[in-house]
């Protein structure tokens, strides 16, 4: 079975839970969406001398923003820690069931870093994966009747939201996947080694073996440290070509303001930060 499937299938008892969240998550980035549009053409009719009346839908767009914001971080958080505490259980019966009370015939330091690392991980599934993926699916349409309403000529930032939004974490995702495999044993191996001459402290006295123990846990170390740095090098360059890709996004619709006038570009500038902010938060 697929690890990410049975994880799923884990949080079925919070389905409803988790999936409330994530509506919350799209309505808040809806009215976020809202409201950079209203806050756009209010921008650019003050630029343009026009009348400086504040327009009642800004005014909800920006209370709904808050409201919903404050909801979803909420709601979602609190799904995914009780999640997390199913995913636990599940992880203790399992290690219970399987030998001498769990603990007697494994590596203590894999057990632990599995459950450090391995379930604290799970989060990002939720809150870093398939909330934003959500959010891209329902901005794409969105994006496309508002830069069209505005103008055609803003249709051309499309082709570079969906590079940042949907190729570059794809792209992340297969970078990152062997090495992050590394870290995490290098990580366990880095535990074991810790607890091992921990455990048998008093046998490393007794035969001076302090400094080969000490070796092989700063070796460990190393492979650790060697891989997290791979790994950030490699998504530190991604997320250099999604900000730099982004920033071309708004200046592209600035571009398209001597062409279509300001008021479509300012509009389409207030409303292309926001989407692009929006799918920052995946990897």
């Amino acid at each position: 079975m697929n690890p990410v499937t049975k994880i799923l299938r884990l949080w079925q008892a919070h389905y409803w839970y988790l999936a409330f969240g994530a509506l919350l998550a799209l309505a808040a980035l809806a009215a976020g969406i809202v409201l950079m549009q209203n806050a756009g053409r209010y921008t650019a009719t003050s630029v343009l001398g026009g009348v400086l009346l504040v327009p009642l839908a800004l005014q909800m767009a920006g209370v709904a923003r808050v409201v919903l914001r404050y909801l979803e971080r909420l709601v979602t958080h609190d799904a995914m820690f009780r999640a997390l505490g199913g995913v636990r259980v599940w992880f203790f019966t399992g290690l219970a069931h399987s030998a001498a009370g769990g603990l007697g015939m494994r590596r203590a330091g894999d057990a632990l870093a599995r459950l450090v690392n391995d379930v604290e991980a799970l989060d990002g599934l939720y809150l870093r994966i398939i909330v934003p993926g959500l959010s891209v699916l329902m901005l794409l349409p969105i994006l496309l009747v508002v830069l069209h309403h505005e103008s055609v000529w803003a249709l051309l930032v499309l082709p570079l939201f969906v590079v940042v939004a949907v190729v570059l974490p794809w792209r992340a995702a297969r970078l990152a996947g062997d090495n992050a495999r590394r870290a995490s044993l290098a990580m366990a191996g880095l535990r074991n080694a810790a607890l091992d001459a921990l455990s048998g402290l008093r046998e490393v006295k007794i035969f001076a073996a302090e400094g080969r123990m000490l070796a092989m846990v700063q070796a460990r170390e190393s492979a650790v440290l060697a891989a997290q740095r791979e790994l950030a090098s490699r998504i530190s360059r991604l997320n250099v070509i999604g900000f730099l890709l982004a920033q071309s996004g708004i200046l592209l619709a600035l571009l398209i303001g001597f062409i279509s006038g300001p008021m479509a570009a300012v509009v389409a500038v207030f409303v292309l930060t926001a989407a692009f902010e929006a799918v920052g938060a995946m990897p």
